[in-house]
């Protein structure tokens, strides 16, 4: 049953930083926006990779897996995964090959939105409802 569990501590996480942690068995992420936090279940929405590892700027939270961009404040996706990376060029033809048989699958992966945790500070601890 989902409960509010103690994440942090306010003072811990500045404006323009993330971090994650374990709450009601869940992997969270939070962010602090200009002062407002923000919390997520730490999976990317387009291949569940955690978006700890990715980067938070300019409102945005970037996935390092395959750089979908989510709205830092609603989770919204805005921007779309990049499938296509610099040297691909020069990677074996056998690679090449099997990732074009991938290819059919991939487009077929939905980027959904991520999935957003209600927030609360009270008396510099930060809560998250997980």
């Amino acid at each position: 049953m989902p409960t509010w569990n103690e994440i942090g501590k306010a003072k811990d996480l500045a404006p323009g930083e993330m971090m994650h942690q374990r709450a009601g068995g869940e992997d969270v992420l939070l962010l602090n926006q200009d002062g407002e936090f923000h919390a997520f279940i730490n999976r990317c929405g387009h291949m569940n990779a955690p978006l700890d590892l990715g980067t938070f700027k300019s409102g945005v939270i970037k996935c390092a897996q395959h750089n979908a961009v989510f709205d830092a404040r609603t989770g919204e996706v805005r921007g779309p995964p990049v499938m296509t990376m610099r040297g691909m060029d020069k990677l074996p033809p056998e690679f090449l090959e099997a990732m074009a048989k991938m290819a059919p699958i991939f487009a077929r992966i939905e980027c959904r939105p991520l999935t957003p945790l209600p927030v609360e500070v009270s008396n510099g601890t930060v809560r998250v409802f997980v």
